[in-house]
C-alpha cells in the first residue's frame, strides 16, 4: 500500500514554459510567490489565452463494465468488458478506475496503463496499488474515469470539472505539457449574457469556453467571482477559485 506523503516541491515554475516531454504528474500543484496556483496539464490541441478549460465528459460506454477475469488480491491488472466505443492511447493515464457495484465496490485505483482498441473488447488496465479486494468474473463492476488534467479542452457546456483558464497561447505541436491556472486574476470570456461585478461565476451554459454567473444549480461548476463587470462577448478580471 502506498503511504501518503506532501505535496513535493516543485521548484520550476514559469507559467509560461511549455514542455515537450511531461515533467510531472499531470494534476501536480504549484503556488506561486503571490498566492496563484497552477496545475500540471496535458493538452492535445492549440487553446487561445482566455477560454475556459474543462475535463471531458465522460464516455458513456465505459462506466459500469463488468470484470471479464476474476481476480485475486494483489494483482495489478483489472479486465474489463469495454463497450462499443473506442479506447484511446493514454486517454485514462493517470486516472482512476472506480469499482461501482459488487465486490469490490466502493474502491478506487490509480491507472498506471491501459490498452488502447477500437471498443467492444476485453481491455487490461492496470492499476496501482495492488488489488486490496478480490474480484468477480462477470459479478464486480468498475469505471473508468479521466484524469481531469490529461487533455482537457475547451468548454462544451458540459457540467464537468473545469481544469482552468490558459494564460498564454500554446503551440501544443511543439510541446503540449505546461501549467493551467486555477486560483488567482485572469482574463476570461464572458458568455452572452456577461455578469455584475462581484457575482459568483460558473461554466457558461451559453458560450462555448466562457464564464457566466452562477444560479447555483445542480448543472452549475463554480469557477470563481467577476472582480469587474463582464462584458459579454469580451474578456475580463475574473478571480478563479476552482483550487
Amino acid at each position: 500500500m502506498k503511504n501518503l506523503t506532501g505535496a513535493p516541491a516543485i521548484f520550476e515554475l514559469n507559467p509560461y514554459e511549455q514542455h515537450k516531454y511531461q515533467m510531472h504528474q499531470l494534476g501536480a500543484k504549484a503556488n506561486a510567490a503571490n498566492g496563484d496556483i497552477y496545475r500540471y496539464t496535458w493538452l492535445a490541441a492549440d487553446v487561445s489565452a482566455g477560454y475556459l478549460l474543462t475535463a471531458l465528459a465522460k464516455e458513456a460506454l465505459h462506466v459500469n463494465l463488468a470484470v471479464a477475469v476474476s481476480n485475486v488480491i494483489g494483482d495489478k491488472k483489472v479486465v474489463l468488458d469495454v463497450g462499443a466505443t473506442a479506447v484511446d492511447a493514454h486517454e485514462y493515464d493517470e486516472g482512476t478506475l472506480n469499482f461501482n457495484d459488487n465486490s469490490p465496490e466502493g474502491e478506487w485505483y490509480t491507472i498506471t496503463a491501459h490498452e488502447a482498441n477500437a471498443g467492444s473488447l476485453e481491455t487490461d488496465v492496470f492499476v496501482s496499488p495492488a488489488l486490496r479486494t478480490a474480484t468477480v468474473a462477470d459479478s464486480s463492476q468498475a469505471s473508468l474515469i479521466r484524469n481531469p488534467w490529461n487533455r482537457p479542452a475547451v468548454s462544451q457546456l458540459i457540467a464537468e470539472r473545469a481544469a482552468g483558464v490558459t494564460t498564454m497561447d500554446w503551440d501544443i505541436s511543439e510541446a503540449p505539457y505546461g501549467w493551467l491556472k486555477t486560483r488567482g486574476m485572469v482574463s476570461l470570456l464572458a458568455d452572452a449574457t456577461g455578469w455584475t461585478k462581484g457575482y459568483r461565476l460558473a461554466i457558461s451554459d451559453q458560450t462555448n469556453g466562457a464564464g457566466g454567473v452562477s444560479d447555483a444549480g445542480a448543472s452549475m461548476v463554480d469557477i470563481g467571482q467577476g472582480i469587474d463587470t463582464g462584458t459579454a462577448g469580451e474578456f475580463n478580471a475574473v478571480y478563479l477559485s476552482i483550487d
